[in-house]
């Protein structure tokens, strides 16, 4: 049998210390028996594409999802698994006449008919639609409901964090990693599986609320020493989980930990980008528009209660994606703007007003090249004032370094990786309709909160983990693999190789093995995008019904996906 435990944004850097104290011996055990590969993420690297790529062993230009919504002209749709164009490592083995189960994962609703179960993550309207559409098979999720209370999938509401809430959210998460692990070795017991992934939010969860009360460095430092363990606290129980899931799965399984980034702290300091591109004549703002928009969806989220949120959501469903679009950009004078950025908080990154692809662009694809060797040489120039000059951009790249396939032209032009002062990433601050005056700033107190709208003091790194252990592992495996060459070991594992489609290459019994990120993705003939994409994306078709789409959007925002 093959067992996956998936931790979300686990890291090696956490990991490690917590190892040699002796605080996660299950792990240790597969680590001192088995192979050791720091995993490089996506770009972004965030839930959905990293996740997708893991699960189809491709990057993102070549299975679709790039992100969690994706921008159509100057509108913006929310992404679900009907937007995946490989197939799953899981219908791959189902194929192969295995029987498979998925619990928890996100960017797997709606759930595939699978021979054995799913149940889909926390991106899962749960509110919304037919209860029969949750879960793999439909009559699952009432029968794990009725046995345990819950699904264990829903994650910790982090709207409005009122007092007592870290502690009340610590205890919750700890709650939650038990009742997941009991559903799930109950299900190993009760059946017969030849493959079995199980998904823990709650590594992640904890490095992004509780980041400044664990690490005394951090520029946002708040000293509760009944939270100073917090981050601790979930990794040992993550470990004990680990130990009953692999009792559980019996004598001979093969078994990976994994993770689809890791995690770091976050500086009190913010970028704005379009105040930055407006600054040096790339952007125009108009007088109103962008300010209007995001005044009324932050008035609305103070002012309604955050148990009404999701229903006012859904009663009126057009309603959060036309906001979220037109506070991102709705104060932008498309007449006079060459180059903009979505200013989203996990990803920097820079899109060109390109005539032809955009519905009001002005720059001309003959002058695209140009415009982006300026943009370049200007990022490479940028320093920052508040930490004594030092440079902002470590690199830059353009689309076609990072993305190839048939879906790279979903990905913005100019890609930013950022440097990280002190240890710590750069926060991000939305231009507010161009009322920001600075290009970059020291948050306020206010402003670092983690409530919905603020920033969280812990933030995504592109290197996660995996740990490779038990029948069939032999070896150190490679120092390095990307997330999607994880997937592939997990088919090549079966004697199966990845869909023709997909780029990732298993590492086990290849001596010649180099990460995807090693690998040229671009190699001469290949010539499936340009530098600049010129052709618009097409139309996504969408499982989501408004009402669904209403209240995926809300989970996400409450996660802090969205501002």
């Amino acid at each position: 049998m093959q067992l996956v435990v998936a931790w979300d944004g686990a890291s090696f850097d956490l990991i490690d210390p917590l190892i040699a104290k002796g605080e996660l011996p299950n792990l240790a055990r597969l680590v001192h028996n088995g192979q050791k590969v720091r995993l490089e993420s996506t770009w972004p690297a965030v839930t959905f594409p990293a996740w997708t790529s893991f699960m189809t062993a491709a990057s993102p230009g070549r299975h679709g999802l790039t992100d969690f919504c994706i921008r159509q002209g100057y509108e913006l749709r929310f992404t679900n698994a009907t937007h995946r164009r490989l197939p799953t490592l899981w219908s791959r083995l189902n194929s192969a006449g295995l029987k498979t189960g998925v619990y928890g994962l996100p960017a797997t609703y709606p759930p595939e008919p699978l021979d054995g179960l799913q149940v889909p993550g926390f991106d899962t309207p749960l509110g919304a639609g037919s209860a029969q559409r949750l879960t793999h098979p439909g009559d699952l999720a009432g029968r794990l409901r009725a046995r345990y209370g819950r699904l264990s999938i829903e994650g910790i509401q982090q709207s409005q964090l009122g007092e007592g809430w870290h502690r009340d959210a610590l205890a919750r998460m700890l709650d939650d990693i038990d009742l997941r692990t009991r559903i799930v070795t109950d299900l190993l017991r009760e059946q017969r599986f030849d493959f079995f992934l199980v998904h823990f939010a709650e590594s992640d969860t904890v490095s992004h609320q509780f980041w400044q009360f664990c690490d005394p460095a951090s520029p946002r430092h708040t000293p509760a020493p009944e939270l100073a363990s917090a981050i601790a606290s979930v990794y040992r129980r993550l470990d004990q989980a680990l130990g009953r899931l692999v009792d559980a799965a019996g004598p001979g399984a093969a078994i990976m930990v994994v993770s689809d980034h890791g995690s770091g702290g976050a500086s009190d300091r913010a970028i704005v980008w379009n105040r930055w591109l407006s600054d040096r004549g790339y952007l125009a703002f108009r007088r109103a528009g962008g300010r209007g928009a995001r005044a009324i969806k932050r008035a609305a989220l103070s002012l309604v209660p955050a148990a009404l949120q999701p229903s006012l959501l859904r009663r009126w469903p057009e309603l959060g994606a036309r906001l979220e679009a037109r506070a991102r950009l709705g104060a932008i004078d498309w007449s006079r703007t060459r180059a903009f950025s979505e200013e989203l908080p996990y990803y920097p990154a820079i899109w060109l007003n390109l005539r032809g692809r955009e519905p009001q662009g002005i720059v001309e694809p003959a002058a695209a090249d140009s415009v982006l060797c300026e943009l370049e040489s200007q990022l490479a120039e940028l320093r920052d004032p508040l930490g004594g000059n030092s440079p902002v951009v470590r690199r830059t790249y353009r689309r076609d370094e990072l993305f190839s396939g048939p879906w790279a032209g979903l990905a913005p032009d100019l890609i930013l990786e950022l440097e990280e002062p002190d240890g710590y990433s750069y926060a991000a601050v939305s231009s507010r309709g161009g009322s920001e005056r600075s290009w970059i700033r020291r948050l306020t107190g206010a402003e670092m909160t983690g409530e919905r709208g603020t920033s969280m003091a812990g933030a995504h790194r592109r290197e996660g983990v995996c740990v490779l252990a038990g029948d069939g592992v032999s070896g150190s495996g490679p120092e390095r693999a990307s997330i999607a060459d994880a997937g592939a070991v997990l088919l090549a594992q079966r004697g199966l190789a990845p869909d023709a489609g997909a780029d990732g290459r298993s590492w086990l019994h290849n001596e010649g093995f180099r990460s995807s990120s090693e690998r040229d993705m671009n190699a001469a003939g290949e010539g499936e995008n340009a530098a600049v994409s010129t052709v618009a994306a097409d139309p996504l078709p969408t499982l989501y019904d408004e009402e669904a789409e209403a209240e995926v959007e809300e989970r996400l925002r409450a996660l802090g996906y969205l501002d």
